[in-house]
């Protein structure tokens, strides 16, 4: 597998663990209005985080 192909499958991953973070947000947080604007400021943290480290073990292959 090239670099060209992990990035790609990496970042379709990255998109669909975003989605089911705010799914999951969502719901387990339905009447907490508060906390859910807080858990949805986590998951972008996570995501963030999860790309970063991403791009950096793509930029790190030969």
């Amino acid at each position: 597998m090239n670099k060209k192909e992990l990035e790609i499958i990496a970042s379709i991953g990255s998109v669909i663990l975003l989605t089911v973070l705010f799914v999951l947000v969502h719901q387990t947080m339905q009447g907490m209005q508060q906390l859910q604007e807080y858990g949805f400021v986590g998951a972008l943290v996570v995501f963030i985080i999860v790309t970063s480290a991403i791009g950096l073990k793509i930029n790190q292959m030969d």
